[in-house]
């Protein structure tokens, strides 16, 4: 499976008319590159055109900014094709609390806020909740009838960072029949900020430990870190990681599901 999860970027807290940009540049780029690319709303059409030997392009947005508190929007970007949102980036919303916020623990999603999930829900649309605030994520999985996932986040117990997840956060996802991927940014997995693969594998450990091995992915995050673990700069490292997997001691079936089964099935599940 070769798929490329496409991103407008959060970190310009973009507008909804920068974001149609993109997906307009996104469109192009499909069209440019029509015997190699192709755009995927489902899991199906991920193996149809993989089986086609060309690269599978999912769009998703990060940070409910983008919508501008308009449903009308975030359903314009549906059919536009993108396929998860997450719910904040660093800053919070009016409707949504950030983990970085002071009040994470206290303040989580407005009435407003409860109807963007419901309509993710019905149109069909992943809820991510890395970066989103601890109350958030309590209402948020309250409010949903889907599995949710973290797309890039580390484990808490193993470095206490706000942008990790508590155990019991990673429970709540797993019970949801969700999936957390571990991210690949230095200070989210060591206090040092010193890292190597053996390091990214720790916390997939943990959370196998915690939860078992269907709720765990790669999150790398690599679009948006700076700085990355020895061993793996960029995708072509992959491998490396793979190999160390296996040798860690994880099947080979294990290790499917590590690098995009488990996320395939969340995504089959909620993206119709």
């Amino acid at each position: 499976m070769f798929v490329v999860w496409v991103d407008p970027g959060s970190y310009l807290n973009i507008s909804y008319q920068k974001a149609l940009q993109f997906f307009d540049a996104f469109d192009n780029q499909v069209a440019l590159n029509s015997s190699q690319f192709a755009q995927a709303r489902n899991a199906d059409e991920i193996f149809q055109i993989n089986a086609q030997q060309k690269l599978a392009g999912v769009l998703v947005v990060e940070g409910g900014h983008a919508i501008e508190n308009d449903l009308e929007k975030l359903k314009t970007f549906y059919h536009r094709g993108m396929r998860y949102l997450t719910i904040t980036w660093n800053n919070s919303l009016d409707w949504a609390t950030s983990a970085e916020d002071s009040r994470t623990t206290t303040r989580g999603l407005s009435d407003f806020g409860r109807q963007v999930i419901r309509t993710l829900d019905s149109l069909g649309v992943i809820i991510d909740v890395s970066h989103v605030g601890i109350k958030t994520i309590q209402d948020i999985l309250a409010t949903t009838k889907n599995p949710i996932i973290a797309s890039h986040s580390g484990a808490r117990a193993l470095r206490n960072h706000y942008r990790n997840l508590y155990d019991d956060q990673i429970v709540a996802i797993a019970n949801s029949g969700g999936v957390i991927g571990v991210v690949f940014y230095p200070y989210f997995l060591s206090s040092s900020g010193t890292t190597n693969i053996a390091t990214v594998i720790k916390h997939i450990d943990h959370i196998v430990k915690l939860v078992g091995i269907d709720y765990v992915a790669l999150g790398s995050d690599f679009d948006g870190i700076g700085s990355t673990p020895v061993g793996l700069s960029d995708v072509s490292k992959l491998p490396a990681l793979t190999m160390a997997l296996l040798k860690a001691g994880y099947s080979n079936a294990e290790v499917k599901k590590i690098l995009g089964g488990n996320f395939l099935r969340v995504f089959r599940q909620v993206c119709h």
